[in-house]
C-alpha cells in the first residue's frame, strides 16, 4: 500500500466527509410514497398556489330509502374556514341552506334566520372538511403530521396512516397511479352518539391552476352510501 503524506489522507477525509454532510438524505417509504402522491395531484408548486378550495355541482344524499339530490357551491379554506351552500334540485335557489364554520365556531342560515350549531354537529362539521385539507397532501409535509406505511390492500393499493393535529386519522390509499384512490376515518357523531366509521371513495379528475382533483367523492357510513358529490365546476385560491 502506498504511504501517502498524512496531508493528503487529511484533504481525502474532509472531502469524504463534505460529501456525505451535502449528500441528499434517503426518503422514508412514507415520504416516497406522500411524494409520489404529490406529484401525481400536481406537484408542490400547484398545491402550494390552492389554500382555498371552491367547487359547484350536484350531491345525493341518502336517507334510508330516500334519496335527495342537491345543488352545491362550497368554497372550503382547509383547517381554517368553510362555506357550503345547498339547495334541492327539483325546487330551486329558494330552498337555500347554507353551512359555515369559521374561527371555531359554526352556524346554519336559512330563510334569513342564522342559527348556532350545536357543539356535536360542529365538531362533526370541522372534522369533515378537515378532509379536504388532508386530500391536498402538502399538509402532510411537517406541520406536526405522523406518516406510517400500511399493509397493501386485498387491491394491491398502498396505503398511508395519517394523523394531523387538526383532522381526524385517516388511512390512506393510493392506486397505481399514485392517485388518492379511497380513505377510512371515524368522525364525530353529529347527535353526540360517539363516532361514525367512514370510507370516502374517489373518483375521475378535475383540474384548475395545475392541482388534478377528484371529480367524485362518494362517502359511506358505517358501511351504508351517505353521500355522493359530483363537480362540475373547481377552482382554487392561494
Amino acid at each position: 500500500m502506498p504511504d501517502f503524506p498524512l496531508r493528503i489522507v487529511l484533504v481525502l477525509a474532509i472531502a469524504t466527509l463534505s460529501a456525505c454532510m451535502h449528500a441528499t438524505p434517503a426518503r422514508s417509504p412514507e415520504q416516497a410514497l406522500l411524494q409520489q402522491a404529490i406529484d401525481a395531484a400536481g406537484g408542490e408548486a400547484a398545491l402550494s398556489r390552492a389554500r382555498v378550495l371552491s367547487w359547484t355541482g350536484e350531491a345525493s344524499v341518502f336517507a334510508g330509502d330516500k334519496r335527495i339530490e342537491l345543488g352545491v357551491e362550497s368554497r372550503v379554506e382547509p383547517f381554517a374556514a368553510a362555506r357550503s351552500d345547498t339547495w334541492l334540485l327539483a325546487q330551486g335557489r329558494t330552498t337555500l341552506r347554507t353551512l359555515q364554520v369559521d374561527s371555531g365556531q359554526g352556524v346554519m342560515i336559512r330563510d334569513g334566520a342564522t342559527t348556532p350549531m350545536p357543539q356535536p354537529m360542529l365538531r362533526h362539521e370541522q372534522a369533515q372538511y378537515a378532509i379536504y385539507g388532508l386530500m391536498r397532501l402538502l399538509p402532510l409535509h411537517g406541520t406536526g403530521a405522523i406518516l406510517h406505511m400500511l399493509p397493501t390492500d386485498q387491491d394491491g393499493l398502498r396505503g398511508l396512516h395519517v394523523e394531523h393535529p387538526h383532522a381526524p386519522a385517516v388511512d390512506m390509499y393510493f392506486d397505481a397511479h399514485n392517485r388518492l384512490a379511497y380513505l377510512t376515518d371515524h368522525v364525530p357523531d353529529p347527535d353526540g352518539n360517539g363516532e361514525i366509521a367512514q370510507r370516502f371513495d374517489f373518483e375521475g379528475t378535475i383540474e384548475a391552476g395545475g392541482v388534478r382533483w377528484p371529480r367524485t367523492l362518494r362517502i359511506s357510513q358505517n358501511g351504508k352510501s351517505y353521500f355522493e358529490l359530483r363537480l362540475r365546476t373547481f377552482s382554487v385560491e392561494p
